[in-house]
Formats: structure tokens, sequence, C-alpha cells
């Protein structure tokens, strides 16, 4: 646009925030890790591949954690386990009786030791998984719903180029406990995919893993050229 269009369009913009008609506030977008760029929704094609769904156990607060014993622990499945470090609640439906005792009290994030709520929201699924859901704000466009309802923080722990953020993260390392930092810096830096498989198997280590069953999910990818795009 000349100058004159480029000013208006200014002018119009500052006029509607002074009179409180726009605002600036925090939304998540379709990232490319490869191209380094914000992508329209009308550029993502979704597409089915294999995957797999990891059954985690999340410690709960007030419990000696015992993997063979199921009252010390609730059951999420998710496709993303490496998100997981991002976690700040657990979400299950408000009709189902499985776990209406526990919402309101706490689980500890396996690994990172972080204390995060269980809410009651009707994202999930009862007939799903096992009727509960890690919810991770930044890291997942349904999840951030259900965090502005519920007034969850958002802890990114990815960077641009699609890497673990953990080192320097302040919104990660807020609240932790004495010794996770060794995991931060170890973790950080590696590709999501990488720290995929390390989670997992130190998940696994500490009897923190359930079972792990196969799936097919929906991935997005760019609609570009696959030399210059990547899964987003």
């Amino acid at each position: 646009m000349d100058e004159g269009l480029s000013r208006a369009v200014v002018k119009v913009f500052v006029e509607l925030h002074r009179q409180g008609l726009i605002y600036k506030d925090k939304r998540l977008v379709n990232w490319d890790p490869k191209l380094l760029t914000a992508i329209s929704d009308l550029e993502v094609q979704q597409i089915e591949v294999k995957g797999s769904l990891w059954y985690l156990r999340y410690p709960l607060e007030d419990k000696i954690f015992n993997p063979d014993d199921p009252t010390t622990f609730i059951v999420v499945a998710t496709t993303r386990p490496e998100t997981m470090l991002g976690d700040t609640a657990v979400a299950v439906h408000p009709d189902d009786e499985r776990y209406a005792q526990l919402v309101g009290s706490h689980v500890i994030l396996p690994l990172v030791g972080r204390k995060i709520p269980i809410v009651a929201d009707a994202y999930s699924d009862p007939e799903k998984g096992s009727g509960a859901v890690k919810v991770t704000p930044a890291h997942d466009f349904n999840d951030f719903e259900v965090g502005r309802r519920h007034n969850l923080p958002q802890i990114s722990v990815l960077n641009q180029e699609g890497a673990l953020a953990l080192v320097g993260n302040e919104d990660y390392l807020r609240g932790l406990p004495e010794g996770a930092m060794q995991l931060a810096e170890e973790l950080h830096g590696l590709d999501r995919f990488a720290a995929r498989k390390q989670i997992v198997a130190r998940l696994q280590d500490f009897g923190f893993v359930g079972r792990i069953e196969p799936t097919r999910t929906w991935f997005p990818m760019a609609i570009a050229p696959a030399s210059s795009s990547s899964p987003i």
C-alpha cells in the first residue's frame, strides 16, 4: 500500500484501540518450524497418520505413588508426550463419576514435579482414552480454550525451530522443586521428536507409563513444497 493508505490504517487502529474496541492478546497459531512463519488455517492440511497413544500415570498429590496401586494416580492418554512438560492441568468430564471425587485436587506432573489441578471440563470425552486428558494450553488449540475457561497458565516448552526450550524459560521454571533443573538442562535444545523418545523412556523408568497403543491421529502439515515445509 502507498504511504497515504498506510497512515490511514494506522490511524484507524489507534483510534479503535483508544475506544477499547480492539486489544492485544495471546492466541495460538499454526507455526511452521522450518519456514519459521505463522500459517493461516487455509494453508494447513490435516493428514491422518499412524501414531501411538501413551497412557501416563500422574501421581495424586496426597498419595505415595505406586504404579501397582490405581488409587495413587490418575491415568491420562496423549499422542504428544513431549508436550507434557508444559501441562498446567488434568481435565475430566463434569459428569464422569469415576473422577468426581478428584475434581479440585492436584496431581504432581511426572518428571517435572509441578503441582497442577484436576479440573472439570466438558472437553474431556469419557469415551476416549482414559476419560482424563492432560491440558497444555500453549501447545494445543483445544487446550488453549480449556485453559482460558479455568484461568490456567500457558507454558510454552518449544522454540521456533520445534526444539525444547527449557533453560532460561521463566514460565517453565516457575514453581519447580529443587533438582528439576537437571532435567531441563539435559533436554534443552532437543528436537521435539528426539525429546519424545527420551521423555517416554524416562517415564517408563519411573513406572509412569501404563501402556502404549497404536492409533491413527490427524497431523497438521503446511500446504507448501515438501522441501520447504515440515509438520507443524
